[in-house]
């Protein structure tokens, strides 16, 4: 690993440049930040120096503070540890300098990197570079000055936008904005950087020092209502989050009292921001990620990913064309099988609206999208099979179908190839037990739409191999996904831990709690619907087939709620028909339909758990509670019976595959954060008045007893055992 430091260099133009080292992207790390300090210092000390140009090696200018540092600050709760960068080394040391400073921009320069940017006098980028301040999506804001000195340069409205929205730029854009003073080729960056540097200080360019700038700030009552409208959207879009409304506050401050009572407030505002829950829970998101690239006796026996270049679909429904979707826009070849005309030419042009509507949105170019449509291939039979390197399985949860394809394809592929299953539920060896080659079994388990969901679970069963494991791996990285490795059960790791959550909702609405109180608490936690807008979404047909799954899987902690058969018998099928608990219609926003609330008396009264055949009284805290910890008393079922290689796994999975909010952590960083033996409790008090369906994991009950999180490694030989 190479030392993170700064040099510098004095040339006979007497311009001294200053370059980070530190890669991979010149992360501002405490040594590097003190050696910036330190060399500033010496430029302006030294005679032979009238100049500064500052600038990153390696093609980068600084992709932004080191946060690891937040980890730190999180584990030991003392923010002193945080550098006084703002003032100290952007205000006092480089803006405020007695020599002129320019900054020479490659690559990126994001977060604290631009804030160092933007503290300097001048910048000169080469074209392409990335510019962005993206520190809300870690639950603090821009600590550097940055929510001053941008507003300065390119006006509030883009300011806002690029600051709550995390929206980085284009060095081009830049230029356009007033950011960027130059824009010139790599090979001339320096160059012109220096003369440029040379000249404000001989004052033939003009000294500009940003914070002292109010031109593109506007009047007071046009910047307080371009505030005050970013408010209002941020309310209804960030509506849990402390980072969005401080940002503005920070701004309007600067705005109110001047460039430099905005930095004092801003660096007292970032301090407190990083001890919040909020930055907590996204800080540790932001590394979770990360470490699920690290699967043991996989990615550390030193394999080497084969290269997959053809991959046959099976099935061309919703999952099958996400599937074949997110191949094709990665440019891997895609087979798709179905079993008649009708149903393929159906697959492929779900695949074209997939594409078309990236297109629509901006997210593709029309000629990537035709490129991507050039790589799709429809089939009836298995003769394009022969040279594939994997093979997705995506049909419906049948076990006697899919035994059927295993058996096939198994035949039909080359022996290399892997044989995957899209399944959500079903055991694996299930799967395959008529198949020979239980090595090359692996579950893919994408999320729908399986073009747009990040996550994709692996599924490992105790015959896979490593090789397939870090080959699919290697794909999920291909086409832009995070490869989340877990063992293989019934519902496999995510489902597995959710599954208690539409069963708790049920348990709720038979003890007479609102069906659409409960949707709206659960959105007010920060999930993006509720439990019963989500099976309106799968489709009863699914609940029908997963409950059935589970209850057999796991009997003992199954609630057999009549209400799903009731909405069928109706003629419901939720978004499907247009019918649910919500009513859907093309062009709204679903609404809810309290034509359903007779179907729920129905089942009330066949389920007759009302205690005294009265509703029950429930505090809106309590009502997420009963939905969510018993989802918590799985995740520890998981974690103890070693599904997972690691409960930040669970934790990544459940954000990118449930859309649990990502500032809470995850499920098991926001168990943690609530306390396991305040869960414990609850569910042991639950249990006693409602059943066994709520009774505590002896996981759960021994870190709460001995205080333990819940997140701490587990240590038993089953969980090392399964990965």
């Amino acid at each position: 690993m190479a030392v993170p430091r700064v040099t510098m260099e004095v040339g006979n133009d007497a311009v001294a440049v200053i370059t980070i080292h530190n890669p991979p992207v010149n992360a501002l790390a405490l040594p590097i930040l003190a050696g910036l300090k330190e060399k500033f210092s010496e430029a302006t000390r030294r005679d032979d120096v009238k100049a500064i140009v500052l600038t990153g090696g390696g093609g980068r200018f600084s992709g932004g503070f080191d946060i690891n540092v937040f980890q730190r600050v999180h584990k030991t709760g003392d923010p002193s540890q945080l550098p006084d960068v703002s003032v100290d080394l952007v205000v006092n040391t480089i803006e405020d300098a007695k020599k002129p400073v320019v900054a020479a921009v490659q690559g990126l320069a994001l977060g604290g990197g631009l804030e160092l940017a933007l503290g300097c006098h001048a910048r000169i980028a080469a074209p392409r570079a990335q510019l962005g301040l993206p520190e809300l999506t870690l639950g603090v804001i821009p600590g550097f000055g940055g929510t001053q000195r941008l507003p300065r340069l390119v006006g509030l409205p883009k300011a806002i936008e690029m600051m709550l929205f995390s929206k980085s730029i284009l060095s081009e854009e830049g230029k356009k904005l007033g950011l960027i003073d130059a824009i010139v080729s790599p090979d001339e960056l320096l160059k012109v950087s220096r003369q440029w540097a040379s000249d404000i200080a001989d004052r033939r360019k003009p000294w500009i020092s940003s914070l002292q700038r109010t031109d593109k700030l506007g009047s007071l009552s046009e910047a307080n209502e371009i505030i005050r409208v970013a408010r209002e959207q941020v309310k209804r879009t960030a509506p849990n989050m402390p980072q969005h409304q401080a940002c503005l506050d920070v701004i309007h401050e600067g705005v109110v009292q001047g460039g430099y009572s905005g930095v004092l407030k801003e660096s007292a505002v970032f301090k407190e921001l990083v001890l919040t829950d909020t930055s907590r829970g996204l800080v540790h998101v932001f590394f979770a990620q990360r470490a699920t690239s690290k699967v043991p006796n996989v990615t550390d026996i030193g394999l080497k990913p084969k290269p997959i270049k053809k991959v046959a679909v099976i099935g061309g429904g919703l999952m099958g064309s996400g599937i074949a979707t997110a191949l094709i826009l990665s440019n891997i070849y895609v087979v798709l099988k179905e079993i008649n005309s009708d149903f393929l030419s159906k697959g492929i042009k779900m695949i074209e609206v997939n594409v078309q509507g990236l297109v629509t949105r901006k997210k593709l170019t029309k000629d990537k999208a035709e490129k991507a449509l050039t790589l799709l291939k429809g089939v009836l039979d298995y003769s394009e099979f022969k040279d594939v390197d994997m093979v997705i399985e995506a049909v419906i949860e049948s076990i006697p179908l899919k035994q059927k394809i295993f058996s096939e394809i198994e035949k039909a592929c080359p022996p290399h190839c892997i044989l995957a299953s899209n399944t959500s539920t079903i055991d694996l060896n299930v799967i395959g037990e008529k198949t020979r080659s239980q090595d090359r079994i692996v579950g893919a388990h994408f999320f729908s739409p399986a073009h747009v969901m990040p996550l994709l679970e692996i599924v490992r069963t105790e015959k896979t191999s490593a090789q397939v494991v870090l080959d699919l791996m290697a794909v999920g990285k291909a086409i832009k996904k995070v490869p989340v490795v877990v063992g293989n059960c019934a519902g496999f790791a995510v489902n597995r831990t959710f599954f208690p959550y539409t069963q708790s909702a049920h348990i709720l609405v038979n003890l007479g709690v609102d069906v659409f109180r409960i949707e709206r608490l659960i959105s007010s936690f920060g999930l993006p619907m509720g439990p019963f807008q989500l099976q309106d979404l799968a489709g009863y047909g699914v609940a029908v087939a997963v409950s059935k799954i589970f209850a057999d899987a796991f009997p003992d902690r199954t609630f057999r709620s009549p209400l799903v058969d009731l909405m069928i018998k109706d003629g419901r099928n939720g978004k499907n028909n247009g019918k649910g608990y919500y009513i859907y219609q093309k062009g709204s926003k679903p609404k809810p339909d309290s034509s359903v609330l007779p179907i729920i008396e129905e089942a009330r009264r066949t389920t007759n758990i009302m205690p005294g055949g009265k509703p029950i009284t429930i505090t809106d805290k309590e009502v997420v509670e009963m939905i969510l910890f018993p989802v918590v008393n799985e995740a520890c079922r998981v974690l103890d019976e070693g599904f997972v290689v690691r409960a930040s796994d669970l934790d990544v999975a459940s954000v990118l595959g449930m859309s649990f909010p990502s500032y809470r952590g995850g499920i098991v960083f926001w168990a943690d954060t609530v306390g396991p033996k305040h869960i414990y409790t609850s569910l042991k008090k639950w249990t006693e008045v409602y059943g066994s369906f709520f009774k505590p994991s002896r996981f759960l009950e021994e870190r709460a007893t001995r205080g333990v999180p819940l997140s701490a490694p587990v240590t038993s030989s089953t969980s090392m055992s399964r990965l």
